[in-house]
Order: C-alpha cells, then structure tokens, then sequence
C-alpha cells in the first residue's frame, strides 16, 4: 500500500500528469461553468468595472504588446539596460509564438464567442466565420505569456503583472467576448509556452551574445 502511494505521489508530480490533469479541467469547466458565468454575467454590469474594464482590455490587443514589448527592448538596449532589453525581447519571442498556438486553435476549434447570436456554445470545427474563434482567448494568451517572461526576469513584479493579466482576461468574461474555459485555456497556453522556452532562453541569439560581452 505504501509502495502504491510512493507511485502515485511521484506519478502526480510528473509535470507531463500535471499538464494533461489540468488541460482535462477544460472540457469540465466548459461543462460546469461557462453557461451559468455568460448567465450570471449581464448582472455585473457597473459603472467603475465599465470604466476600470475599458481602460484596460485595450493593453491585451495583440498589435499592443507587441509594440510595447518592442518598445521596451528597444529602450533597455538604448539606456544600456541589458535586463530590461532581455525581458522585453524574450517576452516579444513568447507572445509571438504563444500567439500562434492560439491563432491556429481558435480556428481549428471553430467556437461561437458568447456574443456571437449562436444557439450553441458548442465548436463546430475549423472555421474562419467571424465570432467562431472564441476558444482560446488571445487576449488571456498574450498578457499572460508577456507577464510571465516579465516575472521570469523581474520576480519582485510578478503578483502586479499577474493580477493585471487576469484582470484583463476576466474582462473578456465581463464584456460577454469568451466563456470562462476560454480564458482559462488561454491562460494556460500562454504559461506553458513561457515556461517551456525559459528552458532555451540561452540559445536565443541576444541571450548568447550578452553572455559572451559579459
């Protein structure tokens, strides 16, 4: 009996059985909660969550971060700031390719976006039909994939970048834009897709250079 827990604590600790167990809650939060959330979601309605959404929903558009990202680099390799430089660069290289992930899965998956008049929440399979690309929130995707290449490199930031990540993906549930599931998918993606490329950061060309400068 001992012997069988010893396996199954070391088996739940595997990040493989981590990943799976999680990416298995999607289908059961997409089950439990997305209708009642899109439900109960029209009631939120205030005006400062109005005003507090729409001053920061805009900074999750894709073409936003990348240029801000861009930005930073630029400012860090000017001001001679190689932190700065090497955070707003690796994070460029995480929204880009968590991005793509993202991209290709809304349109593989084909979902109607809560606002979109459908009967169904259901995906209906590859599509580019306008408001059928709603799992998973780019907007989730991105700011979490920046925030968490960003934390990587400044640690004392990461609860404020976290908290403003989530505060404007649970702004797409507050403008009726994703499901729940939604958000949480593209949560995921975007801290999975980080955390994987923290493991090459070296190998990128900056990251190599930097290293020999030093």
């Amino acid at each position: 009996m001992k012997r069988l827990k010893i396996q199954i604590d070391s088996c739940l600790a595997s990040g493989y059985v981590q990943a799976m167990l999680v990416i298995l809650c999607l289908p059961a939060t997409a089950f439990l909660v997305d209708h009642d959330v899109h439900t109960w979601s029209p009631t939120w309605k205030t005006l400062p969550l109005d005003m507090f959404i729409g001053a920061v929903n805009p900074i999750g558009y894709g073409m936003t971060l990348l240029v801000v990202t861009m930005a930073l680099c630029a400012l860090g390799l000017c001001a001679e700031r190689p932190r700065l430089h090497q955070a707003a660069w690796f994070a460029s290289w995480t929204f880009l390719i968590a991005g793509s992930i993202e991209f290709a899965l809304k349109h593989l998956v084909g979902r109607p976006r809560p606002d979109a008049g459908a009967m169904s929440m259901l995906p209906i399979g590859p599509s580019y039909t306008p408001n059928f690309d709603s799992f998973p929130s780019g907007h989730a995707t991105s700011v979490f994939a920046v925030a968490c290449a960003f934390a990587h490199f400044y640690p004392r930031l990461r609860w404020p970048l976290y908290l403003l990540a989530a505060s404007i993906s649970l702004g797409r549930l507050y403008l009726d834009r994703h499901y729940v599931s939604d958000v949480l998918g593209g949560a995921l993606i975007g801290i999975f897709v980080t955390t994987f490329l923290l493991q090459y950061k070296d190998s990128f060309p900056s990251f190599r250079s930097s290293r020999i400068e030093g």
